[in-house]
């Protein structure tokens, strides 16, 4: 049996599954299962987010409720547990485990099921000392305690699992068994989340309840997320006794380690989701304590003969078999169309599924009762805490504790858009899924030199993976994509999340980090000259007195020294910058060839010799560009980086004229006269030299086709923008990617390729500096 295990979901379901559809055509195998760690936000409607524990501004609808809906079908069967960021409300009316969409099955608060003759058992939430041992008395509506508290693990739930005698295959957790980094390599995990390491030494790190399952249970395969991070242990439970092999993953991020797929031997089948015998024996004879109070459980008051109980449940699943109930739809589904009155569902209807078991089982519906027993919405284990109930070992969504690794500008991380993925093989886990974002390069590279591309479901994102015959130039031999996986692993990792940092923090980020690429290339080629400061430098030249972007480069290389010295080149993190710059504001995600050297050189004399100029004519333009090996159609995709960024008065006021009386007059008759009415304003005579005004007037900060788009309208802010419309050789091409936004991506990427290699110097042709702003001798 093939299974896929993942990190945490946090609703990227679409992602998922079309990667691993993705795997599966490559690779020539059927997955057969796909578990998830937690997190998985199954969120229906807008009344469930409100039950989702993620500050406002990161709540997405995401793509769970497609499946809920029908209009999506998990093409795997997929099992999960619940986390700490869920749509609690709805994980609450499926306490026992259910579907919660057809094809997907949540495993329960508590729960273990067979998959074929495969038992997976699992444990949903995080651990929290506080609430342990209190009962379930939390009920939506959740307030800004019991909307953390509801999904912290119970002692109830716990000793449950705890009367487990059968071998468990595989188990799934939330937060991690506490101690697990005594069985893998804490130097390596410390050194990648140096914050990890208090509580490692104080043993705090994890959860004890999970702990003590993993001696208790011994199971085969023990998976967990939460932590955001990749990290493989094997625990031996003592000599000739069974050993677990360990693996955390992380959540569904570009170039993160968050999916693994291994083979477990089983037999043949049918592979489908069914109930185990030893669990509902468990659950029929532990239902009479279920706390649905603060109160914690009385065991002491239960009385059970397991055996007697187990051959009355095996004669239940005879009559019935012992498939799960079937899926039924509870709550309206997510209409974009139109709004669903938040409230409408505050408090949740009982699910047929949940009372279809219980019914099964024989046992009474304590729901019923639940409401009217319901407390107040402080439990007396919180009375004593002042605002939020907020517990230091819960992720937050937008990982900020993730960054502290880094520099001052880099300890914030934004989200984007791209969604790649790395699957990676661990200790003692067989694997026939060595899939690696360099494998689909190679994979892609044995075939003609091109393009390929596919897109996320509803076209959310357009993954561009460009191919680019490096032996077609001799300076560019030696790049290679990857270039630094052995010496500095985490390289590009580290250039763009200075980059999102940045960018955070100043929208204008991209379009000068994009800027400052074009003015490097074009003059001594991609070798980072223009960063290098003195006088009579390209950097002291007026023409590029107006370039920004210096302070991220040199942030991004001051990381880089700290973890890697003497190995990333400034070259190389302009290229990586720009690339990033424009995935994250909105753009095609691309992968570059590194290995640039820095140049040793830089002079001012010959930056305007090189340059494109805004005032240009199409032929100065196309010269201009075949110089450096590029030709027309790059002329016209390239001008599309003016779709971010802002430009200053006077690179556009050959288009005006200055009367006697101080007054701008518009000359150029080719710009459309309420546009330049907008920039005259903007801009009059007397403007401090300090203004400046956005290169695209409809969607400033996103890299669209918006760009061309402009041009149809007249709307170009430059000349040189402007001649493209007009100009035979080039209006088709505006025209095409004014109406076709996935053709100008795909076009960007293969232009961007080859701006990104003009005369790069590798090997002995130049040095790895250890300052972005000067040489090293």
């Amino acid at each position: 049996m093939r299974i896929a295990v993942e990190g945490c979901m946090h609703g990227e379901l679409d992602n998922v599954y079309k990667t691993l559809q993705y795997m599966e055509n490559i690779n020539n195998y059927k997955i057969d299962l796909l578990l998830c760690c937690g997190d998985f936000q199954a969120v229906r409607n807008e009344n469930d987010m409100e039950s989702l524990n993620v500050p406002r501004k990161y709540r997405e609808m995401k793509s769970f409720w497609k499946y809920y809906s029908g209009q999506e079908v998990a093409p795997i069967p997929t099992i999960f547990i619940g986390g700490n960021h869920e749509a609690s409300n709805y994980l609450w009316e499926l306490y026992y485990g259910g579907w919660a969409a057809p094809n997907i099955y949540f495993l329960g608060f508590a729960g273990v099921v067979k998959f074929g003759n495969i038992r997976i058992g699992g444990l949903s939430g995080i651990y929290n000392a506080r609430h342990y041992r209190l009962g379930h008395y939390e009920r939506p509506p959740y307030n800004e305690s019991t909307i953390r508290s509801v999904y912290h693990v119970r002692e109830y739930d716990v000793h449950k699992l705890m009367q487990i005698e059968e071998p468990i295959d595989i188990f799934l957790s939330h937060d991690w068994p506490r101690g697990i980094t005594d069985y893998g390599n804490c130097k390596e995990l410390v050194r990648h989340k140096q914050y990890f390491e208090k509580e490692i030494q104080d043993g705090t790190l994890g959860s004890e309840p999970a702990a003590q399952l993993l001696e208790k249970l011994k199971p085969s395969y023990w998976f967990s997320a939460h932590l955001h991070c990749k990290f493989a242990a094997v625990v031996q439970h003592g000599e000739d006794s069974p050993v677990t092999k360990f693996l955390a993953l992380d959540k569904c991020l570009p170039r993160r380690k968050f999916l693994q797929v291994f083979e477990i031997e089983s037999g043949q089948g049918p592979y489908e989701i069914q109930y185990d015998e030893e669990w509902l024996a468990i659950t029929r004879t532990f239902n009479s304590v279920f706390p649905l109070t603060s109160q914690s459980a009385n065991f002491g008051g239960v009385q059970h003969d397991m055996n007697d109980c187990r051959q009355w449940v095996r004669s239940r699943l005879q009559e019935r078999g012992a498939k799960p109930f079937e899926f039924v739809r509870t709550v309206p589904c997510y209409d974009a169309s139109q709004s669903l009155s938040i409230g409408a569902f505050a408090e949740n209807p009982q699910n047929p599924q949940t009372e279809s078991f219980l019914q099964f089982l024989e046992l009474p519906n304590l729901f019923e009762n639940a409401l009217e027993s319901r407390e107040p919405t402080q439990s007396p284990a919180t009375l004593d805490h002042k605002g939020p109930d907020l517990d230091p070992e819960e992720i937050p969504i937008d990982d900020e504790d993730e960054l502290e690794e880094l520099d001052e500008i880099s300890k914030r991380h934004a989200l984007s858009n791209l969604f790649a993925v790395e699957v990676f093989e661990y200790v003692m886990v067989k694997t026939e899924a060595a899939f690696r974002l360099s494998t689909t390069e190679r994979l892609l590279m044995s075939s003609n030199p091109g393009i390929g591309s596919f897109c996320k479901a509803n076209g959310y994102v357009l993954f561009v993976f460009v191919l680019f015959r490096l032996a077609a130039s001799p300076c560019c031999a030696s790049l290679s994509f990857n270039f630094y996986a052995a010496s500095c692993p985490s390289a590009e990792f580290m250039v763009a999340n200075t980059v999102r940092s940045a960018s955070s923090f100043d929208r204008t980020i991209p379009g000068k980090l994009l800027r400052l690429l074009f003015h490097d290339c074009f003059v001594e080629g991609c070798d980072a000259s223009v960063l290098l400061q003195g006088n009579g430098t390209e950097r002291s030249d007026p023409a590029n007195a107006s370039l920004g972007g210096f302070e991220v480069i040199d942030s991004a290389k001051r990381v880089l020294e700290i973890f890697c010295p003497g190995t990333v080149s400034c070259a190389d993190i302009i290229a990586l910058a720009a690339r990033d710059s424009v995935e994250i504001a909105g753009g095609p995600a691309i992968q570059i060839p590194t290995g640039r050297r820095d140049g040793r050189a830089s002079a001012a004399e010959n930056v305007r010799a090189n340059i494109v100029d805004t005032t240009f004519t199409m032929n100065e333009m196309i010269k201009a560009f075949s110089s450096k090996g590029l030709s027309m159609d790059d002329l016209v995709t390239l001008s599309g980086a003016h779709t971010i960024g802002s430009a200053h008065c006077n690179a556009f006021n050959d288009r005006f004229r200055e009367d006697p009386k101080g007054k701008l007059t518009l000359i150029d008759t080719s710009l459309d006269s309420s546009y330049a009415n907008e920039l005259m304003r903007k801009c009059p005579a007397n403007a401090s030299s300090s203004v400046t005004v956005n290169n695209d007037p409809e969607t400033s900060f996103v890299f669209d086709n918006q760009y061309y788009r402009n041009l149809l309208a007249h709307k170009g802010l430059f000349q040189s923008d402007s001649v493209l419309l007009h100009d035979e050789r080039t209006r088709k091409q505006v025209e095409n990617f004014a109406n076709d936004q996935e053709s100008f991506f795909s076009n960007w990427g293969l232009s961007f390729l080859k701006v990104t290699s003009i005369g790069v110097k590798t090997e002995d042709e130049g040095e790895i500096r250890q300052t972005c702003s000067m040489t090293n001798g």
